[in-house]
């Protein structure tokens, strides 16, 4: 089908930063079957309400369909690009394999009027491959995590980001939060990097604060540095929570003690899992000791 083109058409940077911007969109907007509740990646959900509100800011909105034109049973890509809900560039493309970010071809062009919209949509897209990129950096980083030998080689791994609370805020946030979280948690411990360990699983807690788990593991931490000020009960054997003290946390018995029964209480009241239910139970009571 040949191109349908008005005597002024726009760069193909700009169709390439309309196609960039739509394929991060359907890869990362929040799936309208699910509640916001069982979402599953809340740093890609992040990701994509903060790229949203960049798009506001500009006064643009860059749209799409997919389907299937009337007469010909294509499967084609409408793409919009509007400012303050006019039209300012229109196209399709042809997906060769039935996926937003698979092989296109372009099909044709509706509507197209230049201006400096088109300037704004470059801050977009450059918003955007930002955002791609420390997704990129995020994934592969929880590569590297997975791969450490030793708890040494994760600490180092955090202290070697050019922005190392960015990157804890980013990891415990993906996909695979849980596991990054207790893997630098531990790691930090077992470094007698204590206070870094607590910011960690703090600042997991406060990221997923409906993980009941996690809330478990904070609760322990604290129970860890009691039970080391009070001494362990005979046959305990507290492993790296050994090392977990009160004068290392730079915290009294009391705030200890109440912070400790804090999470052990919303655990309880998050969980929908026994096992979690009955030990955080189980060292609430000791707390009433």
């Amino acid at each position: 089908m040949a191109i349908r083109r008005q005597k002024t058409g726009p760069s193909d940077e700009t169709i390439e930063r309309v196609r960039f911007i739509v394929s991060f969109r359907a890869t990362h907007a929040p799936s309208k079957s699910q509640p916001v509740a069982a979402e599953q990646d809340p740093l890609s959900t992040e990701f994509y309400s903060q790229f949203i509100s960049t798009l506001d800011g500009l006064g643009l909105a860059v749209l799409f369909h997919r389907g299937k034109g009337l007469f010909d049973k294509e499967e084609k890509l409408r793409y919009r690009v509007t400012e303050h809900k006019v039209i300012r560039l229109e196209f399709a493309d042809r997906l060769t394999v039935g996926a937003v970010d698979g092989p296109r071809e372009l099909v044709s062009i509706g509507r197209y009027t230049p201006g400096n919209w088109e300037e704004r949509l470059k801050q977009a897209y450059d918003d955007c491959l930002r955002l791609s990129v420390l997704l990129d950096e995020v994934a592969a980083t929880e590569d590297r995590l997975t791969h450490s030998e030793t708890p040494e080689d994760v600490v180092a791994l955090l202290d070697s980001m050019s922005d190392p609370e960015g990157m804890l805020r980013m990891l415990c946030m993906s996909t695979k939060r849980s596991s990054n979280a207790y893997t630098l948690y531990m790691s930090h411990i077992l470094a007698d990097r204590i206070k870094d360990a607590h910011h960690i699983i703090e600042t997991a807690v406060e990221l997923n604060p409906a993980d009941a788990r996690l809330h478990l593991t904070l609760g322990n931490f604290y129970w860890a540095a009691l039970s080391n000020a009070k001494g362990w009960g005979s046959g305990k054997d507290p492993g790296p929570l050994r090392m977990v003290t009160l004068d290392k946390l730079e915290t009294s018995y009391e705030k200890a003690r109440s912070m400790a029964r804090t999470h052990y209480l919303e655990a309880m009241r998050l969980s929908s899992r026994r096992e979690i239910e009955e030990e955080a139970s189980a060292q609430l009571s000791t707390l009433r000791s």
